[in-house]
């Protein structure tokens, strides 16, 4: 974590608002765990960073522009949350989810702060345990990461995929596979019905996503060639490939 950190500090003086943001909160941050010899631990800044993130969105002070607070927030959150314990971020998941969940359709117009919201739920699924992975919002925000990894944009795709593969590669104890690998499977299918069915539908929330049902039949695809050994065996990988590209005229 120290390395990761080290690189962003002496971005202070940067011309660049989003490199900057960060470093002068990171450096506010450190300024107040010296002024309460506060040691700099991961869960340290962890819970300080939740409590910032708090106060911003108490404060209504959303904005997602270059430079705003709270892209820096959710990207330094992102940059710490993995080098945490699962126990220290399954005890506070009820906080993480108020705070952040709310935020994914706004987080859609705006890349690199979804990119770092996608990052820190990639730490918080990793640490949950079975029971966990029912909680409604924990579910409803795997069904927004769904979403995304048919995003237009490469790196917000890739970065969707990454978190559902890394997900569905690790159930939890003592599971040979994960409780949402069949939700993958069916929004795979429901995904391609809706392709065959006509113009993909934006009724979801999801203002950015491909026009093309061509281009969501290759998106698919390519989510699911490294995914396909976690889905339910009664799902044939042939046959959700074949229906891909019979459900679209290229």
């Amino acid at each position: 974590m120290e390395e990761a950190l080290e690189k962003i500090r002496p971005h202070t003086s940067s011309n660049l608002p989003h490199q900057k943001t960060p470093a002068n909160l990171l450096i506010a941050l450190e300024s107040t765990f010296n002024e309460q010899n506060t040691e700099p631990t991961p869960i340290a800044y962890f819970a300080a960073l939740l409590t910032t993130l708090d106060r911003t969105i108490q404060k209504a002070d959303t904005s997602l522009e270059d430079g705003a607070v709270l892209p820096a927030e959710l990207y330094l959150l992102a940059l710490v949350a993995p080098f945490v314990a699962s126990a220290v971020i399954c005890s506070n998941l009820s906080t993480l989810l108020s705070l952040t969940a709310p935020l994914f359709p706004s987080l859609n117009a705006h890349a690199p702060a979804l990119r770092s919201q996608l990052s820190l739920y990639h730490a918080i699924f990793n640490s949950l345990d079975r029971s966990q992975l029912e909680v409604q919002g924990v579910r409803q925000t795997f069904a927004s990461i769904l979403q995304n990894s048919i995003d237009p944009r490469p790196k917000v795709r890739k970065k969707a995929a990454e978190v559902i593969k890394d997900l569905l590669a690790h159930p939890p104890t003592p599971l040979m596979r994960h409780p949402y690998a069949e939700r993958v499977a069916d929004w795979i299918v429901t995904t391609l019905a809706e392709i065959s069915s006509g113009p993909f539908s934006k009724a979801k929330g999801f203002k950015y996503m491909p026009n093309s049902g061509a281009d969501i039949a290759i998106h698919v695809l390519t989510f699911l060639r490294p995914i396909v050994l976690y889905l339910p065996s009664e799902v044939s990988p042939i046959k959700l490939s074949h229906s891909a590209f019979v459900h679209v005229r290229f």
